[in-house]
C-alpha cells in the first residue's frame, strides 16, 4: 500500500460516519500442526490467536491444535511460547507450510514473526505447519545457524495478499486493502547482506534491505505526506533464491485516529 493511498483512507475516516458490515455467512476451519526434524522427546508449545492453546509431544497423531465454525476471511495464529528445553536442544522454527497454496489468496506462514495468517473460504478447511529443525552446534554448544539464502538479482514479480487497516481513535473500524500484482528490481550487494529493492510499489519506493541474524531481511520507507509523518517497515523470509515471502506494517497518527496497518506478500523470481 502506498503512502498516497494511506492518507486517501485517512481522509476518507476522517468525512465519513460508516456503518457496521454484515458478517459473511458460512463457515470454515483453521488447523495448526507442529513437526519437528528429528523428533523431540518431549516438548509443548503456546499459540495465541485463531487457533489458540498448548501442543504436546510427542504425539500418536500429528500434534494439532483447530478452530471450526470461523467466518470467511483472515485469521492469524502466533506460537507464543517453544519449550525451552526444545530451544537449549538447537531448535528452531524454520518454516510454516500451508496447504491451500493453489487458492486466489493463500494462506501464509511468516517465520520471523512466528505467525501463521490463515485466509478461510466458505467451507475450507486449512492446515498450516510449523516446522521445527535441530541446527549443528558450535564448539561452545550453542546453536549454529545454517547459511542464508541469497535471492537471485533481476526482475521479481510481487503478489500483495488482502490486508487490512486496523483504526481506533474517534471510532473504531476496519479497512480492507485489496490483493494486488506489481514488478521490481532487486539489486544484491554487500554480499547478499544488503538488498537494494526498486520499483516493487505504486509510488517506485526504493527499500533497502538488511540481512538479520536469523536470516530475514527488514528495511523500511518513510518521510511525510501533506505533513502527515508514516514508516512503513518490511520483512522478508528468503526460502529459496527464487521466492521471497514478507510482511509489512504502519502505524499513522491523524485527526484523532490512530491506524495499523498490516499485509502479506510473496515475491517470485522474473528473469
Amino acid at each position: 500500500m502506498t503512502r498516497t493511498s494511506i492518507v486517501l483512507t485517512l481522509a476518507l475516516i476522517a468525512t465519513s460516519i460508516l456503518g457496521g458490515v454484515g458478517a459473511a455467512e458460512g463457515t470454515g476451519s483453521a488447523v495448526v500442526e507442529v513437526v519437528t526434524v528429528p523428533d523431540v522427546a518431549a516438548g509443548t508449545f503456546l499459540f495465541s490467536g485463531v487457533p489458540a492453546g498448548e501442543l504436546t509431544l510427542p504425539a500418536v497423531e500429528p500434534a494439532s491444535l483447530a478452530a471450526t465454525q470461523l467466518t470467511p476471511g483472515s485469521h492469524a495464529s502466533i506460537l507464543d511460547v517453544i519449550d525451552p528445553a526444545i530451544v537449549a536442544a538447537g531448535y528452531a522454527l524454520t518454516a510454516i507450510d500451508c496447504d491451500d497454496q493453489d487458492c486466489t489468496e493463500p494462506s501464509t506462514g511468516n517465520v520471523p514473526g512466528k505467525q501463521a495468517t490463515f485466509r478461510i473460504e466458505d467451507g475450507e478447511t486449512v492446515t498450516c505447519v510449523f516446522k521445527l529443525t535441530k541446527e549443528p552446534l558450535n564448539e561452545s554448544g550453542a546453536a549454529q545457524p545454517q547459511g542464508c539464502t541469497c535471492p537471485q538479482q533481476g526482475r521479481w514479480k510481487v503478489n500483495n495478499h488482502v490486508g487490512e487497516m486496523a483504526c481506533t481513535g474517534s471510532f473504531a473500524m476496519t479497512v480492507p486493502l485489496k490483493a494486488s500484482r506489481g514488478k521490481g528490481t532487486l539489486e544484491i550487494q554487500d554480499d547478499c547482506e544488503t538488498i537494494v529493492a526498486a520499483g516493487l510499489s505504486d509510488d517506485e519506493a526504493t527499500i533497502v534491505m538488511h540481512r538479520q541474524p536469523d536470516c530475514s531481511y527488514k528495511g523500511s520507507v518513510g518521510g511525510a505526506y501533506d505533513d502527515i509523518p508514516m514508516v512503513i517497515e518490511f520483512t522478508w523470509v528468503v526460502p529459496t533464491s527464487q521466492r521471497i515471502t514478507g510482511e509489512l506494517h504502519s502505524t499513522v497518527s491523524e485527526r484523532g485516529m490512530t491506524c495499523n496497518m498490516s499485509r502479506d506478500y510473496e515475491l517470485s523470481f522474473g528473469g
